[in-house]
């Protein structure tokens, strides 16, 4: 029986590790190294228009074979498994990381926003609940920004 509790918290102890999100340092880090990535798909995003969802295998704009390639290129370049966007010169969102399930969860990644005027955080490192900047939608969702400068901001997001 003792054996099976130690198999058990073995277990759980792997899957807690495996659901965590990327530190701000290493999305800081992953931003440097591929700045020019994040700026071409800035653009190609206000040269399409583009208003929708590209994951790796799903995407709801209707682009291009080849459109649609480059942008997967870049996203996979740049380490990002979603990108959002709300038109020419409207705010992106590129999605890095997820946990949980469709009634909770969180993500972690980058926004592109120059007008955006939210107070800046220190950390998303914890719970955006944690934090005293954060836009809070009620008791089940909230987000959170630090600057990157430039318009770029890393974006912690959680509901439940």
């Amino acid at each position: 029986m003792k054996q099976h509790f130690t198999v058990l918290f073995a277990l759980l102890g792997i899957l807690a590790i495996g659901c965590s999100l990327p530190s701000d340092e290493s999305l800081i880090r992953r931003f440097q190294v591929s700045h020019a990535d994040f700026q071409q798909l800035q653009r190609m995003v206000d040269e399409d228009n583009l208003d929708g969802r590209i994951h790796a295998d799903y995407a709801d704009p209707h682009l291009p074979d080849a459109r649609l390639a480059e942008y997967r290129k870049l996203m996979g370049s740049a380490g990002i498994m979603r990108l959002w966007a709300h038109g020419k010169a409207k705010p992106l969102e590129l999605a890095v990381d997820a946990t949980g399930w469709l009634s909770h969860g969180d993500y972690k990644g980058y926004s592109y926003n120059p007008s955006e005027q939210r107070p800046s955080s220190t950390s998303l490192d914890i719970s955006c609940f944690e934090i005293a900047e954060a836009k809070k939608e009620g008791e089940r969702a909230c987000s959170a920004v630090r600057s990157l400068g430039g318009g770029w901001w890393l974006l912690r997001y959680e509901y439940r």
